[in-house]
């Protein structure tokens, strides 16, 4: 993950990505996704803390503006749901839905906590965060065939969440594929994407959130009106 030391001359002089910068790659990402009208995935998300490792998976759906609904498969019956307007976290063993209005401004916020529109939300990603490519060479192979440039975001303000990310960016298609997220207590947060499709139509009721009867009600459980 880190660069090594004594990279020779003739690498610094001619770094791999001497035609690329950081800055171009993200406008292409921001650029890309804008485009994207709808797509499904398998998602699967790894969490490291103080040595304890817990792993979920399943599979998740996408559509503009802003549509998202994750159905997890493990932990089985979890799920994850907006319209754009409110988002549901359904956490099965609990019996309780977190309800969150994504329209809402705060005092002294730049806007709605949460965007309604996933491009938006890049934007607003790389305005939070300082970004640069992790090593000279960019792109790279990263333990597959693909070749990605690897983007290191650091927290512009430590406010708390994810201080730290490292995004890989598939070299072709300028899709992050997989983020590594730390956040100031070292918690370590992977969420990787795999058989995205583009191609799969998806209804607009995938993303209605229907509730158990006995299900309990926890509003705004993110962030609060206060």
């Amino acid at each position: 993950m880190l660069l090594v030391l004594g990279v020779s001359l003739e690498a610094q002089t001619s770094p791999a990505h001497n035609w690329h910068s950081p800055s171009e790659v993200v406008k292409k990402i921001k650029k890309n996704f804008s485009e994207i009208n709808s797509y499904s995935a398998d998602f699967l998300i790894k969490t490291e803390d103080n040595k304890k490792e817990k792993q979920m998976r399943g599979k998740c759906f996408y559509k503009r503006p802003g549509k998202i609904r994750y159905n997890f498969a493990e932990p089985d019956g979890d799920e994850i749901v907006s319209d754009g307007k409110t988002l549901h976290i359904f956490i099965k063993r609990l019996g309780a839905v977190g309800k969150q209005d994504l329209t809402m401004d705060r005092k002294n916020s730049s806007g709605p906590i949460f965007t309604t529109n996933s491009p938006d939300g890049l934007n607003r990603l790389f305005r939070k965060y300082h970004y640069k490519f992790d090593t000279i060479e960019q792109p790279r192979s990263v333990g597959d065939a693909t070749k990605y440039f690897v983007l290191d975001l650091d927290q512009r303000e430590k406010i708390g969440g994810f201080e730290k990310m490292k995004l890989f960016v598939d070299s072709e298609s300028y899709l992050i594929k997989k983020a590594v997220a730390t956040d100031g207590r070292g918690k370590v947060t992977t969420i990787s994407f795999s058989n995205i499709n583009f191609s799969e139509e998806i209804q607009d009721g995938v993303f209605n959130f229907h509730m158990s009867g006995n299900a309990k009600i926890v509003n705004n459980p993110l962030v609060s009106e206060n």
